[in-house]
Order: structure tokens, then sequence, then C-alpha cells
């Protein structure tokens, strides 16, 4: 018992010694408000393109998006001018602001707008803003970002927390403390035997453990893990007002931009018979919400022509599957045109 004392007495001082060494070795200073503080300048990139390029669609998503519609076959397809807007990683707290700070403030916005999003992309406003993609969210976001920060950041800490993480700089640093970790681990070895740098070494892993280097049989058989689709992440009337999809279609409603949202094919789950029920639910409960808001889903999560073979891994679709989902696509598109 005495040597679990003394562990314990020696974890505690190293502990409130790193958290006042910290403040010392970095420019940060505690206690802090909650949440990154962004710069105001925001990037206008997009807004410049759709200024320049005049599209009468913006398709906005991620590099599902990116690999799985081709823009000039929508056009030929839709006579309808496209311009996609689809960065690797990007989820609804990004879309969000494309949408708040760039697609509403150009000169002449889209008419239209589809959304393209896969599983409960919509109702995860926490997933891709720390890490990696905090500096592309500050990038969007102004000095002034009250919805984001409390739907992204805030909504997501409980109180003891948030008073550790703006109180204690060792917890509220642990995330760049623990990049810096891996960041070494990982990069030094690499560069100093073989003069292979941070984005050689990125490019090296992205390459070697594709899912298009596994053997087809593996990926096909993998048994569905019918976990990671059921819980309180898809119960979707708990959890939309807390996500960005209100905001989204307040704005895009105020600025007579036409909402579409298309939800994309899983190849883990290829037909309804493989869906927890707790996925049914969600989508059920997500087309009464948009049926309420006069917002159109495209579903094509089920659609026969989404083959497995025109999947390179769980999302991407081939250049075959390209062609296919493209077509669904302007298909489904321009069927809306007609109701209307």
């Amino acid at each position: 018992m005495r040597l679990f004392y003394r562990y314990l007495l020696i974890t505690l001082c190293g502990f409130f010694l790193i958290a006042w060494i910290l403040p010392q070795w970095w420019p940060i200073n505690y206690p802090r408000m909650l949440g990154p503080s962004f710069k105001p300048s925001i990037r206008k990139d997009y807004q410049i393109y759709i200024e320049e390029q005049k599209p009468q669609v913006l398709l906005l998503g991620n590099s599902v998006l990116d690999v799985g519609l081709d823009e000039t076959q929508f056009e030929q397809l839709t006579n309808q001018k496209p311009l996609k807007v689809s960065p690797m990683g990007t989820a609804s707290a990004y879309w969000y602001l494309v949408i708040k700070n760039n697609i509403v403030t150009a000169g002449d916005p889209p008419k239209y707008l589809l959304i393209f999003f896969l599983d409960n992309l919509l109702t995860t406003p926490d997933l891709g803003v720390n890490g990696a993609y905090l500096p592309m969210i500050d990038e969007l976001a102004g000095e002034s970002e009250t919805v984001l920060l409390q739907k992204a950041y805030l909504n997501q800490l409980n109180p003891l927390e948030g008073y550790l993480d703006s109180h204690l700089s060792i917890f509220g640093e642990r995330q760049t403390i623990m990049s810096r970790i891996n960041s070494k681990l990982k990069y030094t070895l690499p560069r100093l035997f073989q003069n292979c740098a941070q984005p050689c070494l990125d490019e090296a892993l992205d390459v070697v453990f594709t899912e298009k280097n596994m053997l087809p049989d593996v990926i096909q058989k993998n048994p569905i893990n019918l976990g990671r689709w059921s819980g309180s992440e898809w119960d979707f009337n708990a959890l939309v007002e807390k996500s960005f999809l209100p905001d989204i279609i307040q704005i895009t409603r105020e600025w007579g931009i036409n909402l579409i949202l298309v939800r994309e094919k899983n190849s883990k789950v290829m037909t309804s018979q493989d869906e927890s029920l707790d996925i049914r639910k969600y989508f059920q409960e997500m087309a009464e919400y948009l049926k309420k808001e006069g917002v159109p889903l495209l579903d094509f999560a089920h659609d026969p022509a989404l083959t497995m073979d025109l999947f390179a891994d769980e999302m991407h679709l081939t250049t075959q599957g390209r062609t296919v989902f493209t077509r669904l696509v302007a298909e489904g598109f321009l069927s809306l045109l007609k109701e209307k």
C-alpha cells in the first residue's frame, strides 16, 4: 500500500508540474474561454469560384462525392452547370461554414444546393472539427461563431470536463500534446534513416494501407458490425436540434436556395436487410423531419445499380461506379425539378 501511495504522489506531482510548465513553454494562457478561438479573417475561395463560374447547382460533400460524381457528365445529363466543393474528410460543421460564409455571401448564389452525406454525418456536429481539421475550420470561421462553438465543441463537454478544459493546461492541451508525441514517434525514424519526411510517409501509408491492396474476399466477407450502427448516435429526433441541419435549412431558405439532401451508399450496408433497427428508425425519423421542413431527400443507400464491384473501398466508388452514381443523381435531380 505504501508503494501505491508513493506512486500516486509522484504521479500527481508530475501532473501538476507539467500543468504549470506548459503555459511557460507554449504561448497559452489559462484560465481560458472554452472552445477554440478563430481568426477574424474568412477564406473566400469558394465564394470567388461561385462568382467566377456562376454555377446553377452546387454539390457539397467530402471525398466520397469528390471521387463519386463527374461534373461534366452531370451537366450533360441535366443541362445545369454544377460546381463541386468536396474537401477530403469534411463533415457537417465544415459544410455549414461553407454555406454561411461563402455560398450565401456570393453575389449570385446557386439556385440549387445538393449536400451529399453518408450514414449519420448530418447529426454528428463534432466530427471533423479538431486535430488536422481545426485549421480548415478556422479558415472558414469568422471571429464570432456562436452556433459553431456551441454545437461542434461546447455541447460535447460535461461540466467537469468543461472546467478542466478551461482551467488546467495539461487537460486543455491534451490533443496538442498527443499530436506532438505521435508526430515524433511516427515521423522521426523515417526522416532520419529513409529521408522520408511527413508528406512522403503520409502518402506511402495511404498507398500501402488502402483497401484496394486488401484481398477482395477479405473485404466482402468481413462480417457487418451492427454495434457500429446502433445506440444513441442513431437517435435522429434526439440529435437533430443539436446538429447543424436546422441552421443549414434556415440559411438556405432565407436566401432562396433550394436545398436537396443526397444519401450516399455504404458498401457495408448494401440492402435494407443489412441495416440495424436503429438505422431504419433513424432514417424514417429523418424522412419525416425533412418532409415537414420541405427538404427533398434523394436516397441511394439501397439502390441496386450500385453493386459491390463498383466500390473501391467501403465508401468510395470506382471510375465505373462514378459513372453510374452520377447518372442516378442526375435522374433523381431531374425528377425533383419536374415535380416543381
